[in-house]
């Protein structure tokens, strides 16, 4: 195995102890960084631009992030079949338990290769 996929397996190996799901994290990743381009976010581009899960899973994703608040549910005023997805009141709490588990295994994430 390479050096950089053992590193990688490593690097991510503490998240499996953690209540975080890998799924979720990469809807919350694609989020963010639609956010960060000062785009909004719909249901239908999450599905759409996911491709390494299931839109059943994302589904079941997304609702589990909208029922632990972390993520919210707006219709667009313009079309309410168009749910507009934003930060839920448990957001930043669920992004800083993610930054302590980095924190709490910094040796092994930031590991030279």
């Amino acid at each position: 195995m390479k050096k950089t996929i053992q590193n990688f397996l490593n690097a991510i190996a503490p998240l499996s102890s953690k209540k975080k799901d890998l799924g979720e994290m990469l809807v919350i990743s694609y989020l963010e960084s639609q956010w960060s381009n000062g785009q909004t976010a719909q249901v239908n581009d999450v599905l759409n631009n996911i491709k390494s899960i299931s839109s059943a899973s994302i589904n079941r994703k997304l609702k589990n992030l909208k029922k632990n608040h972390v993520l919210s549910f707006n219709a667009d005023i313009n079309d309410e079949r168009i749910k507009i997805i934003s930060k839920g009141k448990n957001f930043n709490t669920y992004i800083k338990d993610l930054e302590k588990c980095i924190a709490d295994n910094e040796s092994i994430f930031f590991k030279k290769p």
